[in-house]
């Protein structure tokens, strides 16, 4: 397994894919510079609390295009040489796809844990008080580092089986519209939706009063059922998305 393991960061480490999620990053730390300047925030809980759903509405927009991205370069060495048939005569073909994905996971959780430290960051700096309370940290790892995952393993799929990598590419774009969406429309049609978990394990909401212009945060419970789906949702998907590739892939193992 460490052999297959060194072979993946082999294929990556002259593609520069770590600036894609550098990228994406940066242009969150922006975005986050911008908004605090023309948005006034009462309390220092009010304030953590903005931050945190900022974070997961900007997660659901930017995140299911990065790991598009994300996945398609790592997909794209295989895809451009055909070389899939012959690494599968030399390689297990359910480890060959473990050995993807896995590496797919260390850019997306590495991700998630450098907008964590993003966030302790611009907080300090701009004097939030208080601090990332134990429920919200755990909330976060599951809204944005789970839910990434599952989205992870869709595109990972696409992008092993389609030789145009526009289409893995289109379909990113298309799910972080559709995460947008889920926040501002309520059906029970998003829970088949991977994108939008996001907004259903979302653990901040807020309330607008038209009259007097105020925003109030509260704590959201997080949705147990959306999380327990989530979850099967994984553990089945994996199981049948590497059969799938096993079955549909040329060669031996």
């Amino acid at each position: 397994m460490l052999c297959e393991w060194k072979t993946e960061w082999m294929k990556v480490r002259r593609k520069k894919i770590v600036l894609i999620p550098a990228a994406f990053l940066l242009f969150t730390f922006l975005w986050l510079s911008w908004a605090v300047r023309s948005t006034h925030v009462d309390s220092a809980e009010d304030s953590w609390m903005w931050l945190l759903l900022c974070i997961s509405i900007v997660n659901t927009i930017l995140m299911p295009t990065m790991i598009a991205m994300l996945a398609s370069r790592l997909c794209d060495v295989e895809l451009k040489g055909n070389t899939l048939k012959l690494l599968c005569t030399m390689e297990r073909k359910g480890r060959l796809f473990d050995m993807k994905l896995l590496t797919g996971a260390v850019y997306v959780e590495g991700y998630v844990a450098m907008e964590l430290v993003m966030m302790l960051v611009f907080a300090r700096t701009h004097g939030f008080a208080g601090g990332l309370t134990l429920r919200h940290l755990i909330c976060f790892l599951l809204q944005c580092g789970l839910v990434s995952l599952g989205v992870l393993l869709f595109q990972m799929l696409l992008s092993l089986f389609s030789a145009n990598q526009i289409l893995p590419l289109a379909v990113g774009l298309a799910g972080s519209f559709l995460g947008l969406f889920s926040w501002f429309m309520s059906s029970p049609f998003w829970r088949v939706i991977v994108w939008s978990y996001y907004n259903l394990l979302a653990y901040i909401g807020q309330n607008w009063e038209e009259s007097s212009h105020v925003v109030s945060f509260y704590e959201r419970p997080l949705d147990q059922t959306a999380l327990v789906t989530l979850l099967a949702a994984l553990s089945i998907g994996y199981v049948w998305s590497r059969q799938l590739f096993m079955r549909r892939t040329p060669g031996c193992g």
